[in-house]
């Protein structure tokens, strides 16, 4: 049989959509930076390497791929990264496919979150798996290519190179990522990073630098990247030094970041807004005192919602979209879901869009069964008892209020609530869209998509527009 001396990377994809199966779910596109870390190292040590990604392209599709690009089979294992639980399925059939095919190839497979919780778990999930890699694998990648190191989940810092964009099939499809820092240590219950603590941002002239060399990559397209951080704690000086070096470089540059509502100052998002920074992606998660508490948010919520008010004004003035992240979490009652949708009302000038979701518990039963506990006492209860085993997935009823149903309903009614199709084609195109995605595209799918299932309002041009009141019987009317 022979052999290629490629490095292949497959990002497992994911069978249908984690949330809504519909053609907008589909479209999606997120790029694994963290494999495409990896596979930059290894193409800086002088190794031919690719990333391939599975994206909602059926296990079958992207093996034939990989199979006809005569990338596979290889000397070299091939390199399987699953980004999260729900494209733990794809990447089981994946394996199968590439061990039927070549029974002497080495799987190695990666993914953090997945497989870091209990590797003795994960592998009787994957029993395809040779070897895994159960953390951050920058300081051994060369050793999983023909060695069987020791490895642990341990903490890496931000690798200190650009990220190389050209090693992804199709990478003009995708918009770029830079990863700005790692970790949290924020203590929030429901995050897997609360223990991991946030890393120093680096210097802001080398994060200019990174900008210049990805638009190059793009041959000078336009890119929207991604600054990706678990909480992005940038200063107020660093901020304005940041601005400094991409206007010294003439870098006009419109990106996209992620952070809390409550470590963020005002003056710190003006200088980014000069920066560049155009769309953030805000944690508020709630706006409900009790649960701000239940969820270890903060320990004072007027402190935390006024820091929230004043950051979400800021946004409004500097002229950057700001999409808050709202989190239906144990215990949600109808009070405390009218409380956050009042607090959102307040601020709906400021707001360009919502996500809204019900708390899930991620990972098998040596750590979910902590955080599920903890939710039972809070007056949730599993749907499922064995999910955690079977899947690393487990979805909850929150309350007596909320069952799972009532609180999949009141989530798409929230997100329609607060966002229409202008502002959702707006947030998702920024970001997540292919490239080349246009309104057109979006509208046709649009009209193919189930109207049920879509997360925005479509406003009836017929009819005089009625703000809904305040209480949840009208203003959660799908």
């Amino acid at each position: 049989m022979k052999r290629s001396s490629t490095v292949a990377f497959i990002s497992a994809g994911m069978l249908s959509p984690k949330k809504r199966d519909h053609a907008l779910a589909r479209r999606q596109l997120y790029l694994n930076y963290g494999a495409l870390s990896l596979a930059t190292k290894l193409e800086l040590a002088g190794h031919d390497v690719s990333l391939l990604h599975g994206e909602h392209r059926s296990p079958e599709e992207v093996f034939r791929q990989l199979q006809e690009s005569g990338r596979f089979p290889s000397i070299y294992p091939l390199m399987v990264s699953i980004p999260s639980f729900y494209a733990l399925p794809w990447a089981q059939t994946f394996c199968k496919l590439a061990k039927a095919f070549d029974p002497y190839c080495r799987i190695v497979v990666g993914g953090r979150w997945v497989v870091g919780p209990d590797p003795n778990w994960f592998r009787g999930l994957l029993p395809e798996a040779d070897t895994v890699a159960p953390g951050l694998s920058e300081s051994v990648i060369e050793q999983l290519l023909t060695e069987r190191p020791v490895l642990s989940r341990i903490a890496e810092p931000t690798p200190g190179f650009t990220l190389n964009h050209r090693l992804v099939d199709g990478f003009r499809k995708y918009q770029p990522s830079i990863e700005a820092s790692r970790g949290c240590g924020m203590g929030c219950v429901f995050c897997e990073e609360r223990d991991i603590q946030v890393e120093k941002l680096g210097d802001g002239a080398a994060l200019a630098t990174s900008m210049a060399l990805i638009r190059e990559q793009y041959k000078g397209e336009e890119i929207r990247p991604y600054l990706q951080s678990s909480m992005f704690l940038p200063t107020a000086h660093w901020a304005a030094g940041f601005a400094d070096e991409m206007h010294r470089r003439g870098l006009d540059i419109s990106w996209r970041t992620e952070t809390r509502v409550d470590v963020m100052t005002p003056q710190t998002l003006e200088h980014l807004a000069r920066a560049g920074l155009r769309v953030i992606d805000l944690g508020l998660e709630t706006a409900s005192p009790h649960q701000i508490l239940a969820m270890k948010k903060a320990r004072n919520p007027s402190r935390y919602l006024s820091a929230a008010s004043d950051l979400l004004t800021a946004c409004r003035d500097n002229g950057v979209k700001a999409k808050v992240n709202v989190l239906l979490y144990a215990g949600e009652t109808r009070e405390t879901l009218e409380e956050t949708t009042a607090w959102l009302e307040g601020h709906r000038d400021a707001i360009a869009g919502v996500s809204v979701g019900p708390v899930l518990a991620y990972g098998p039963p040596k750590t979910a069964d902590v955080l599920i506990q903890e939710w039972c006492r809070l007056g949730a209860r599993p749907i499922d008892k064995r999910a955690a085993a079977t899947s690393g997935i487990t979805a909850m009823h929150l309350s007596p209020d909320f069952p799972a149903e009532e609180a999949e309903a009141a989530s798409l009614a929230l997100t329609r609530h607060f966002m229409d199709q202008d502002a959702y084609f707006a947030l998702k195109s920024f970001s997540y869209y292919p490239r080349d995605y246009d309104r057109e595209d979006f509208d046709r799918d649009v009209s193919a998509s189930d109207p049920s299932l879509l997360p925005f309002s479509v406003r009836d041009t017929s009819t005089p527009e009625v703000m809904p009141s305040h209480n949840f019987d009208t203003a959660f009317q799908d």
